[in-house]
């Protein structure tokens, strides 16, 4: 690559950063209880950016120079996969990260860093062998940043469709793609170490994957209110407290508990309650003053399926009635009144239950015309 390309690369790049840290540091993030790490998250982010910035401004100065730039690019994308991963586990899981445990961490890929530039300059005869072990604890540290990311993933979307007894995953997966999105940025980084021809591709993939979690910072609170409940559990918190019922039904024996609980779901159905949009299965026993677990176990007796099913099974059948007595609704109308909040999931469920699509089912009542 010539002098030039890269020149301009790095302070385009320099400047394009610059910017969007000064945007990141701007974001206002909710008080919210439980996701006071978000907060320092973004704190940590902010100097990397302004970092990042102005090594490719000196970049965009010095030029290329082929001994400092593959070692300044290894110890830069190690660093930048520590304080990304901890951002996205942040994201889902506020008090999963220990700041001392991310600390530790910098320290030692700092003194790593120290180590491989003074071989470089110092020790020349024990650099390349020092390089080639950087980069195989590079691959390492993304291997581990990736299994951990995915185990604290999976908990988050586990918990968060036991919480709501709903398909919630969906929800979610900005995450997920945003984490694997870094991941191949960060494994690019690798064949940029010995193809300079690369960088004119690397730079602005790494600047636009930049510019994405400034914009997941902006957007965070608004996509993660309804996991709020469920990631902002302190797990001791969560393992001390014990669910009560609200006392409206203070029944000694289980047969008035199931009677009373009998009539209170006929009046959910009845009412149409199944419609209600992230309400999770621990508000609703809570609003019928049983525990949850006794729910779930009535549920299992009485109706031979959980919580989450029978109400699924409910919408669906108010889809249909719907779609037969209006034929001017259409499907994403319907699949917003029966309470879904995602269409591909209605579509998936409408035809596990009834063998086709909603569009086939509307077109079957109301014929082709419609």
């Amino acid at each position: 690559m010539d002098v030039v390309t890269y020149k301009f690369l790095m302070g385009t790049s320099a400047f394009v950063i610059a910017i969007l840290g000064v945007m990141l540091a701007a974001t206002a993030i909710q008080p919210e209880n439980g996701i006071e790490k978000l907060r320092k998250a973004r704190n940590i982010l902010v100097p990397s950016y302004f970092v990042l910035a102005l090594l490719s401004l000196v970049c965009c100065f010095t030029g290329y120079d082929r001994r400092v730039e593959p070692a300044s690019t290894l110890f830069v994308a190690s660093f930048q996969a520590l304080l990304f991963t901890m951002s996205m586990l942040v994201f889902i899981r506020p008090n999963v990260v220990r700041w001392g445990i991310v600390l530790r961490q910098a320290g030692g890929i700092t003194v790593a860093g120290v180590i491989l530039f003074v071989a470089l300059f110092c020790f020349a005869d024990y650099y390349w062998g020092l390089f080639y072990a950087g980069i195989v604890a590079y691959i390492i540290q993304l291997v581990i940043y990736t299994r951990l990311f995915m185990l604290v993933y999976r908990r988050t979307v586990r918990e968060v469709e036991d919480y709501y007894d709903n398909d919630e995953e969906y929800r979610l997966s900005w995450i997920k793609t945003g984490f694997y999105s870094a991941l191949v940025v960060g494994f690019m980084a690798i064949p940029v170490l010995f193809f300079t021809a690369l960088y004119k591709y690397f730079v602005p993939l790494y600047v636009l994957y930049y510019s994405f979690m400034v914009m997941w910072f902006v957007n965070y609170y608004r996509r993660m209110k309804f996991a709020m409940p469920v990631i902002t559990v302190v797990p001791s918190a969560a393992a001390a407290s014990v669910k009560k019922p609200d006392g409206e039904v203070a029944v000694a024996d289980a047969a008035g508990k199931e009677r009373l609980l009998k009539e209170k779901l006929q009046k959910y159905i009845d009412e149409k309650e199944y419609c209600r949009k992230d309400i999770s299965s621990d508000r609703v026993a809570d609003s019928f003053g049983v525990t949850l677990s006794f729910f779930r176990q009535y549920m299992k007796t009485c109706h031979g399926m959980d919580f989450r099913s029978w109400r699924k099974e409910l919408r669906l059948r108010e889809a249909t009635r719907l779609f037969d007595e209006h034929a001017e609704y259409g499907i994403d109308e319907v699949c917003e009144k029966v309470g879904y909040n995602n269409c591909s999931n209605f579509n998936r469920d409408f035809k596990q239950m009834t063998g086709i699509t909603p569009k086939c089912y509307r077109e079957r009542v109301h014929g082709e015309a419609r």
